[in-house]
């Protein structure tokens, strides 16, 4: 009786993942010669580095976290502003920190964790104004930002020997090879 019932729910659930299988997108045909979709944008050895600069216009907001008397606003790909918040009501932006390719943080203790593509940084925090590497764990993301965020478009593959991937241009694209 066991033995029926076992067999009786193993074909069931073959059968769930059969019918499953319906509703996942289709993979288009890659024989396309001209297409809309991403391009990657490699971050130059300059842009790599984290470091404590001075205020910038923010472009694309994320997280924010409030820590001691200091507002951090996440700008994805590019780093992390940093705002005097002694006064809430009229947050003074004092600076940016650099890190190229993150696109999340978390804050514990004063040391900021942050993903930049596949490594893992902690960041001493403790004077916002001049930031410090405590550690860096590599290849903890292993796919990092190693393809766009929108789904539903071809993207040129990226290159590892271009370097690090900083983000996407929509573009008009030869021949692509990946899609997401």
């Amino acid at each position: 009786m066991k033995y029926k019932i076992l067999k009786l729910l193993t074909i069931s659930a073959f059968g769930l993942s059969i019918l499953a299988c319906n509703n996942w997108e289709n993979v288009p045909n890659f024989d396309v010669e001209e297409v809309e979709g991403y391009r990657p944008i490699y971050a130059t050895e300059g842009e790599k580095e984290v470091k404590t600069l001075p205020p910038r216009e923010i472009e694309d907001p994320g997280k924010i976290y409030v820590i001691n008397d200091y507002l951090l606003l996440v700008d994805r790909l590019k780093g992390i502003h940093v705002f005097d918040n002694r006064n809430p009501e009229n947050p003074q932006n004092i600076g940016f920190i650099q890190i190229t390719g993150s696109n999340d943080v978390a804050v514990r203790d004063n040391i900021l964790y942050a993903d930049q593509a596949s490594d893992l940084l902690a960041i001493d925090i403790n004077n916002p104004e001049n930031v410090k590497i405590a550690s860096r764990v590599k290849d903890v993301f292993p796919f990092g930002s190693q393809y766009p965020q929108q789904e539903g478009f071809y993207f040129e593959c990226p290159d590892p020997e271009k370097g690090l991937v900083i983000g996407w241009e929509l573009t008009t694209l030869q021949s692509p090879k990946c899609y997401r």
